[in-house]
């Protein structure tokens, strides 16, 4: 399941890039589910910035944000996995969740062990 926020609807890939400022592994989630619910459901949890995302694409095309590799979560809050978890791409000021995307692998998660965040993407497509 993806989603994105209304926020982002109206504002774009800046709306991410200059506001989000967590990205949280979540074992559940439903559309438009709370930024506390989003926090209840964690477990695991890193902070981004605005020089952790790039947007690309030529004048005229798509445009894609993407979001940097290599963070990592040093220690799992807690427990879980399979088909079901997602990433956030929080703004834990305004208390709002911008972006959610699936989590693919469906890697098993276990609290204290070390959690690796890949690069992942979000496309803002060109008009047909």
């Amino acid at each position: 399941m993806k989603w994105a926020n209304i926020l982002v609807l109206d504002n774009g890939l800046l709306e991410i890039k200059n506001n989000c400022d967590e990205v949280r592994l979540v074992s559940s989630y439903a559309s438009n589910d709370s930024y506390a619910t989003v926090v209840a459901n964690t477990l695991s949890h890193v902070v981004l910035a605005p020089g952790d995302f790039s947007i690309s694409g030529a004048s005229g095309s798509s445009r894609v944000l993407t979001t940097a590799a290599g963070k990592q979560d040093p220690s799992a809050a807690a427990s879980g996995g399979g088909a079901s978890m997602h990433f956030a791409y929080c703004d834990s000021i305004g208390s709002n969740v911008l972006w959610v995307t699936d989590e693919t692998s469906g890697q098993n998660i276990f609290a204290g062990n070390a959690v690796n965040y890949p690069a992942l993407t979000y496309s803002s497509l060109q008009p047909v």
